[in-house]
């Protein structure tokens, strides 16, 4: 009904616009080739494709072809979804066929070179009052900006890129300033967005606009630096504005066609937004940890049913803190955050009660309402279960699945490639959107010289992508740098402190926590169309970070504190971008690991030119006191609170491995350096074994090429990890039982044939349908799932308390999938219980007690009703004959405008991603 109500008015609203749309155009012909491009292969592929905006006359046009879907095919409109098909089509061909393809069919070519006129996507354009600045669309409308100075060449970032993402720019600056549901109308999930975001920066504008230049005095002329390009992107995201928007009203035949959906004026671009933006992106993509609350109460409630020694035992087990048999990227050594197991003795260490008798909400609650905001994130860590979603008129746009750890890298050193260069296939997945939340370019300038992408609303530099003769990209690490820090409540006249207090101790004085408002006034419009509405959000925070929740210590009131080390410093890491941007900077793998030091969120980087293959792990990491717990709240107490940073030789970083690649999955970064206290699943099983499994016989042999890295890669899109490394051990767990023959033949099969959950030949369903059919109600079914019968033998109903994920299914439409602990769990247990060597065992085996007879008995019986329930809902068909829809798994775009694309096939896959091999340099 929604759907229908935005399209009628849609169709009302924005179809009778005109006015048009200024600019000088120049029909000069570009310049000629580029030196660099001569230096090797880089390729690349972003879908849906590049271009972002809708204006009205499109929107006809997509509503004339497809008016119940609204979806863009390849061609309509230009740009919009023409690389989503050789996107799509990589994944039909086995790898043998890739590796004797020719990749320019399915990725582009990553050029510098401004393309001649006859394939420009629109006119060229020059800007007389920038100095000649020259922006040229190429034929994928991918913007090539030539600029005399860095401001020229940051103000055309900023123009070119709104013309693209102007109202995506707009979604997301609204976002990250907390005020979705005034933007977009006051839906449970716009404020639920709204409280979500006010819990991680609830920043006033002037804080916002305050760090820019602060980053300025931090770094001296590079901040100043940081600082001109940031103005001067600002201005040309103003000027694009006014063009397609002229008087910035939601008219014209360039303007938006969202603005007329929702009667919204576009607004003028501050410092403010694209810190804002930097907030929203940082937080959900560049943190870890933080999840010490959860923590403590999973390990109570262990310790209430089982005693202290059994809890701290069994909760080591599952947390996997240091597991050795954990696959890693580096194979050096970096102590940080400890092996020791779980301490909940040490000084340092404050036990929120698990049966409190009150408590109140913290930042981002509803001024007057009874409930606090949703505390998913920080009773598990797993940002994906929140409810804040970005509702629109043509659908949701959930950034918290985007947030999940989905980016891959392989890359493989000189001496292991046919040719002697190394090759690298790597990219980051941030889930599928239309358009997408990169945004491509191509910028040259005196400080400056790189094409690729950055996340729309801050993309004054490339985030991702290649500079004059080398290569980068970066994946989520989630390294520890968020604490839950407990602060004791007092109240400043002296009385007795109470859960609603908003008064704390801090070394041993009373102060106030700074207190205020969020307001905001929520129209309605088609997607909510209730009468206007009044918002008021509660924001705490204290010297520490933001108030979360109010509860109790051992009965006396206390604040729970999220302290993040980026937090007030979310686009000092523009910094690091900057240096990797800049050709003086970077020359080699070194000064690349030095470039990205000065990125403060948590990711991995990997670096390939014409010799050397690198990583380095970023991030602002914290010195822990003596006397914490890192899986455990900690007191507020200076001397319990952060050292000062780690510098830079203590961040993961290897160049050239002895291996000969670099693989990572998200994955652990490298042995010693322990998993932050929200990541369970750095355990025996993780996919980042699809690649390394494939990867590693390939660099033995020392032939590895281009289009056979790809081919290694894309075969490990379409693995079910989950099956791949536990159905081995299931399956010999089950024995011979005539009871289950059936099913364990079709499952073997499965597996002998690399558990793929793939159809090459689209006929419309997956090969081995039937065993992905038993294997998928097996896991998730029954008493609770598979997994949890494997554990339940030894802890019961506890292991419906374990707050983790049971699964990380294609289900949920973004791509990415197959990460999480349970895995690891059902893996471990089973090798250790039938004797099988294990590394770091556990202290007992779960399954079935520890009886391999019950664990035995246990399994079949939980298979058998997998079967069965499989068998009822399709009338009884034979085990070998069920069927499985495939399209359950399809990736679903989410429609982030007006218009959409339409599902592919399942692929566990980057968004952007890059084929790269240089072969010479500077």
């Amino acid at each position: 009904m929604r759907a229908s109500r935005s399209l009628a008015v849609l169709t009302a609203s924005v179809l009778t616009v005109s006015g048009p749309v200024t600019g000088a155009l120049a029909q000069t012909e570009p310049s000629g080739p580029d030196p660099a491009d001569d230096y090797g292969t880089a390729l690349n592929i972003m879908p849906p494709g590049q271009a972002g905006t809708t204006t009205p006359a499109e929107l006809a046009e997509v509503m004339a072809n497809d008016p119940e879907n609204r979806n863009a095919d390849a061609s309509t409109p230009s740009n919009v979804g023409d690389q989503l098909e050789p996107y799509d089509e990589l994944n039909t061909l086995t790898p043998e066929e890739i590796s004797g393809s020719d990749l320019t069919d399915f990725y582009k070519q990553a050029t510098f070179t401004a393309p001649p006129e006859s394939e420009w996507s629109r006119p060229r354009q020059t800007f007389p009052d920038r100095h000649d600045l020259t922006i040229t669309w190429d034929s994928d409308g991918v913007p090539h900006i030539d600029g005399n100075t860095d401001e020229d060449v940051s103000w055309g970032a900023g123009y070119a890129g709104t013309l693209d993402r102007m109202f995506l720019m707009d979604v997301l600056r609204h976002a990250g300033a907390a005020r979705s549901a005034e933007f977009l109308g006051p839906t449970e999930g716009n404020i639920a967005m709204d409280q979500q975001q006010l819990r991680l920066a609830p920043y006033t504008p002037e804080e916002a606009a305050d760090q820019l230049a602060a980053v300025a005095g931090r770094y001296g002329e590079e901040g100043q630096r940081l600082l001109d390009a940031a103005d001067a992107f600002v201005d040309g995201i103003n000027a694009a504005q006014e063009e397609m928007c002229p008087g910035l009203q939601p008219t014209g035949p360039d303007c938006p066609a969202e603005y007329a959906a929702l009667q919204k004026k576009p607004k003028e671009w501050t410092r403010a937004d694209v810190v804002y933006i930097s907030s929203l992106v940082g937080g959900i993509f560049g943190t870890g940890g933080g999840a010490e609350y959860g923590n403590a109460m999973w390990f109570q409630e262990l310790r209430e049913r089982l005693g202290e020694d059994e809890a701290r035992r069994v909760y080591d087990d599952l947390r996997a803190k240091e597991d050795a048999e954990a696959p890693v990227t580096v194979d050096r050594k970096f102590p940080y955050g400890g092996d020791e197991g779980i301490d909940p003795s040490l000084p340092g260490v404050a036990l929120p009660d698990l049966d409190p008798d009150a408590t109140a909400p913290g930042s981002g609650a509803l001024v007057g309402g009874n409930e606090p905001p949703a505390l998913d994130d920080l009773t598990t860590g797993e940002t994906g279960g929140l409810p804040g979603q970005l509702d629109t008129p043509w659908g949701p746009i959930d950034l918290n699945q985007a947030g999940r750890a989905m980016s891959n890298a392989a890359l493989v050193g000189a001496d292991h490639t046919r040719d002697g260069h190394p090759a690298a296939v790597f990219g980051p997945q941030t889930g599928y959107f239309a358009p997408q939340l990169w945004t491509e370019q191509v910028l040259n300038g005196p400080g400056v010289k790189a094409r690729g992408v950055a996340f729309a609303g801050t993309h004054l530099f490339v985030q991702i992508g290649r500079g004059v003769d080398y290569a980068w990209s970066a994946t989520s690490s989630n390294s520890d740098n968020v604490d839950t820090v407990v602060e004791r409540l007092c109240e400043m006249d002296g009385s007795e402190p109470t859960v609603e207090s908003e008064d704390y101790l801090r070394d041993g004085e009373c102060v106030p926590m700074d207190s205020r408002t969020h307001e905001q006034t929520a129209l309605p419009n088609v997607t909510a169309p209730e009468v206007p509405r009044h918002l008021e959000f509660l924001v705490l925070r204290t010297h520490r970070g933001i108030v979360q929740l109010r509860t109790t210590v051992d009965g006396e009131p206390v604040a729970i504190v999220s302290q993040r080390s980026t937090y007030n410093h979310e686009v000092d890491s523009a910094i690091g971008f900057m240096r990797a941007n800049d050709p003086d900077h970077v020359r080699d793998a070194e000064s690349f690991q030095e470039a990205m030091h000065g990125i403060d969120y948590t990711f991995n980087w990997f670096y390939a030119d014409d010799s050397d293959i690198a990583h380095f792990g970023s991030g602002l990491l914290p010195k822990r006191a003596d006397g914490v717990e890192f899986d455990l709240p900690r007191w507020g107490d200076d001397e319990f609170g952060w050292q000062g940073f780690e510098p830079f030789d203590r961040h993961v970083q290897q160049v050239n491995p002895p291996s000969g690649y670099l693989i990572n999955w998200n994955n652990k970064q490298a042995v010693d350096f322990a998993a932050a206290d929200d990541q369970w699943g750095y355990g025996s099983v993780h996919r980042s074994q699809a690649l390394s499994d494939r990867i590693e016989p390939m660099v033995a042999r020392r032939d590895v090429t281009p289009e056979s890295l790809t081919a290694a890669v894309q075969d490990a899109a379409t693995v079910d990890v989950r099956a791949r490394y536990t159905l081995p051990h299931l399956l010999d767990a089950l024995g011979d039982d005539p009871g289950t023959a059936e099913a364990a033949t079709i499952l073997r099969a499965w597996l002998e044939d690399g558990a793929h959950r793939e159809d090459r030949d689209r006929d419309g369903a997956y090969s081995h349908q039937a065993a992905i059919a038993v294997f998928d109600e097996w896991w998730e079914s029954g008493t609770g799932g598979l997994a949890k019968d494997v554990l339940r033998g030894g802890l019961g109903g506890l292991v419906d308390e374990l707050p983790k994920a049971l699964d990380n299914h294609p289900r949920h439409g973004v791509g990415s999938a197959w990460t999480g602990a349970w895995y690891s769990y059902v893996n471990k247990d089973l090798r250790q219980l039938l004797g099988e060597p294990v590394r770091d065992r556990w202290h007992r085996s779960y399954c079935g007690d520890g009886s391999v007879e019950a664990c035995r008995s246990t399994l079949r019986d939980s298979l058998a009703g997998a079967v069965e329930r499989v068998r009822d809902r399709q009338d009884g068909a034979a085990v070998g004959d069920l069927t499985y829809d495939k399209s359950i798994d399809s990736i679903r775009s989410v429609r982030a405008g007006v218009v959409g694309v339409r599902d592919i096939d399942w692929q566990n896959r980057p968004t952007f991603q890059q084929v790269v091999q240089l072969t010479s340099g500077r």
